[in-house]
């Protein structure tokens, strides 16, 4: 075991140490995490206009206060491609020590160079009356990958100008907002230049714009493809939990590369929500929650265990103090108390027990027994239960009830395990002190 183990750390600590310190999958990462809070806000806003009371919906529909709740979500979810742009392109930016406002800005407008404008007609008629807008559909969702494309490469380009110097400098007697402004002007430019270079040629394409080239030949594919594919997802969470077993922060790592994949996902199944259709995609970013109980190993049942059933006293305290951290989805005090991390004795449960959850949630939900979550963006620390009826579903609510069941039977032996051992340690222990 002490051989296997040290063949897995020196096979995934450099492969994680080269995600964890890659610029460009740290800056999408941290372009999603600050644009976290107008999502939530957005969800909330949707699922409080959609409680399932029929008497409450009757009366929003009617009063026409609906409309002002689905607001929020208009506002946010619905441009969410305009918040990851700027955020990816300003995170990336700073990752090379460079302003990132001024990436942020190119990158935004370079976004609305390329989504471009319609032409259209208020109705059918030879004589309407014509208006060019910018289209909504690829504002959402379904220009993510195009925000995060072009929010890369012009932060950047952004970055390679400024490097180079090809900058206006001002005299230091100018106010610094100022001389900022105009430092940003030349990269700026160049940016736009490039992007509507970009724009002029797809519009010559079969495609017609950027937009449609990725949706179409990159996002949708992927989107399909892990979508409603058990095995990427099994694979995902199986590797979390092994980068877990050495202390490295597994959510973190494959999030960086499944993020940008699960996101859409999740905001597809949640516009279909607010439109009253099925939701398209069973897997997306927040299908894990619906079986993953306090953090990687579902470890909320082994506090439960703990509290309830544990003989020594390093468990049983432990037990206490872990208990309201993994109700709210934070286990580091399990995995580096008891440890869990390194600890051959929960090496296996650690790895089995949320892929074996994720299988078995993946075939109710494919059997129409519960529904698939609806996507909504809430806080990561909501409780489990809660966490069930925010997605959609009573019945979400329930399995997730269950699943602390199930994995409570299966971290059950290895618990027994350990709590003997550390409870005759202990009383090796006290022996000995009274000896003494």
């Amino acid at each position: 075991m002490d051989k296997f183990t040290q063949f897995l750390d020196n096979m995934l600590t450099p492969l994680a140490t080269a995600i964890g310190g890659n610029k460009y999958l740290k800056a999408v990462s941290s372009g999603f995490v600050a644009i976290m809070a107008a999502s939530i806000v957005g969800s909330l806003f949707t699922l409080l206009a959609n409680l399932p009371i029929t008497s409450y919906t009757t009366w929003l529909s009617t009063s026409g206060f609906g409309a002002i709740l689905n607001l929020p979500a208009q506002a946010t979810i619905d441009l969410i491609s305009l918040y990851a742009v700027f955020f990816i392109s300003y995170s990336l930016a700073k990752e090379f020590n460079v302003d990132g406002g001024g990436a942020g800005l190119a990158a935004l407008v370079s976004f609305m160079l390329v989504t471009g404008r319609t032409t259209y007609f208020t109705s059918a008629a030879a004589d309407a009356a014509s208006a060019t807008a910018y289209a909504t559909g690829f504002l959402g969702a379904r220009g993510l990958f195009t925000a995060m494309i072009v929010g890369l490469l012009s932060a950047r380009i952004y970055v390679f100008v400024v490097k180079k110097g090809w900058v206006i400098k001002l005299p230091d007697s100018v106010p610094p907002n100022v001389a900022n402004s105009f430092s940003s002007l030349i990269p700026v430019a160049i940016i736009i230049s490039i992007w509507l270079v970009v724009t002029g040629l797809m519009a010559s394409t079969s495609f017609g714009s950027l937009h449609a080239l990725i949706f179409n030949s990159i996002q949708n594919n992927l989107m399909r493809f892990m979508g409603n594919n058990i095995f990427s997802a099994v694979f995902f969470t199986f590797m979390s939990s092994l980068l877990w077993f050495f202390g490295l922060h597994g959510g973190n790592l494959t999030g960086a590369i499944t993020n940008p994949i699960y996101t859409p996902l999740s905001l597809e199944n949640f516009a279909a929500y607010q439109a009253g259709l099925p939701m398209p995609y069973i897997i997306n970013a927040n299908f894990s929650r619906c079986f993953t109980q306090g953090g990687v190993g579902s470890m909320f049942s082994l506090a439960i265990l703990m509290v309830l059933f544990a003989k020594s006293k390093q468990f049983k305290i432990l037990g206490r103090i872990s208990l309201p951290t993994t109700f709210f989805f934070i286990n580091e005090p399990l995995l580096f108390g008891i440890p869990v991390v390194l600890n051959v004795f929960f090496f296996l449960p650690l790895l089995l027990i949320t892929p074996i959850l994720s299988v078995l949630t993946y075939t109710v939900m494919s059997l129409g027994i519960i529904p698939p979550p609806n996507g909504a963006q809430i806080p990561w620390t909501t409780p489990p239960i809660l966490y069930g009826i925010l997605q959609g579903s009573w019945k979400i609510a329930v399995w997730e009830f269950i699943t602390i069941l199930l994995s409570g039977a299966m971290w059950f032996p290895f618990f027994k395990i350990s709590d003997q051992r550390a409870y005759e340690a202990e009383q090796a222990e006290d022996s000995a002190a009274a000896g003494n």
